[in-house]
């Protein structure tokens, strides 16, 4: 393949190859990670990278590279994701990267491709300086799938054994190191009437209705108790109503209701408490209710004293924690220490207008080639 002149033009490469998670409604046919990955490994594999893909589900791969070097003395890593979020709703082309008023526009540009593309360049050029077999320490890079639906890509390489001594998760967070975040709880909750005609609605039984009491409840009793979960680092767990749906025809009483919930909570709560208050909870309003679990995303808690961590800390800007969750609360193990850094700022991220600054996304290439100095130097 060419090499792009530039990351601001590979960047444009990136955003033009739809990547689009296939879940809910992504708003084009165009799904999944297959194609992105396969730029992705060519690219690397031409920057003299090992590299494998290994499907986690059929079409939707891992990329795994490695810059192998003879004397490695310690492993560090990039994991930036491939897919993006729906397209629906968009003010801008979502496939065709435009250059504006310094910014470039598409789905992707700022979550999390600019960081990908900041971190690809700066791996090839690094590599391409001659410093591939005698650094000391061996690089590699993790393109993970499905990050935007679950993390299965993240799990699938925790599960395979993945071990390095320092993981980069490549999220915009205006190049802050975040060593904490909250866990992810996804969660549908169903209602089950009776339909019948809307002109004797007595004669059946509105799910429509037994969900407004469950909306009551939530309200009322749920969210201020999950709210006493709190800390200094990460703020209070919250509860958040996503989608609500119900019933077929404006003259039939409703025999089915649905929402969707995401609760975010704090590390200090396990999945069986946070999910088992909740069940307890809406049950308690309404008996009959159906909970399904949609995702489950674990808490990050990484130690801000870990030789490495601290050490990337003092060459970033600084600690920070965020109430997202990532692949960082997924790979995160002894083995495995993860962060989240990266270009960007997490506020244009899932935006119907998403962008990157081209001043943000050239200093977050410098900061990683500088990190790539400071870490090999650390350990020669």
């Amino acid at each position: 393949m060419a090499r792009p002149r530039s990351v601001v033009a590979l960047l444009q490469d990136l955003i033009a190859i739809p990547s689009v998670n296939p879940s809910g409604d992504p708003g084009t046919e165009r799904t999944g990670e297959r194609e992105i990955a396969h730029y992705v490994a060519d690219f690397l594999r031409h920057s003299g990278a090992e590299v494998e893909l290994r499907d986690v589900s059929p079409g939707r791969p891992n990329v795994l590279a490695r810059f192998p070097c003879r004397q490695p003395r310690a492993r560090l890593t990039f994991a930036p994701h491939l897919d993006t979020v729906s397209v629906v709703g968009m003010t801008v082309p979502p496939f065709e990267p435009a250059i504006r008023h310094g910014r470039i526009y598409g789905r992707g540009a700022t979550d999390a491709k600019g960081p990908m593309a900041a971190a690809l360049w700066t791996l090839s050029d690094w590599a391409t300086h001659g410093r591939l077999q005698d650094s000391p320490i061996e690089w590699n890079l993790l393109a993970l799938m499905n990050e935007e639906a679950g993390g299965s890509g993240a799990q699938a390489a925790a599960d395979s054994g993945f071990a390095s001594d320092l993981v980069l998760v490549l999220e915009p967070t205006e190049l802050a190191v975040i060593t904490a975040q909250k866990g992810a709880l996804w969660l549908e909750v169903s209602t089950q009437g009776r339909a019948c005609h809307g002109s004797t609605p007595h004669l059946g039984r509105s799910a429509i209705r037994d969900m407004a009491e469950i909306l009551r409840v939530i309200d009322a009793q749920l969210i201020p108790h999950l709210a006493q979960d709190a800390n200094p680092v990460e703020g209070h767990t919250t509860l958040n109503i996503g989608t609500i749906a119900g019933g077929s025809k404006i003259n039939i009483v409703p025999d089915r209701c649905r929402i969707e919930i995401d609760c975010r909570f704090v590390s200090s709560r396990t999945l069986a408490e946070v999910q088992g208050l909740i069940e307890r909870t809406l049950r308690g309003a309404m008996a009959g209710a159906e909970i399904k679990v949609l995702r489950y995303a674990p808490p990050l808690a990484t130690s801000r004293t870990l030789p490495w961590v601290r050490r990337l800390g003092e060459e970033a800007h600084g600690f920070a924690a965020s109430p997202w969750s990532s692949d960082a609360g997924v790979l995160n193990s002894p083995h495995s220490p993860s962060v989240c850094i990266g270009p960007g700022h997490v506020a244009q991220a899932h935006t119907a207008d998403e962008s990157i600054a081209i001043a943000d996304l050239e200093a977050g290439t410098a900061f990683f080639r500088h990190w790539m100095d400071v870490a090999e130097k650390s350990v020669a």
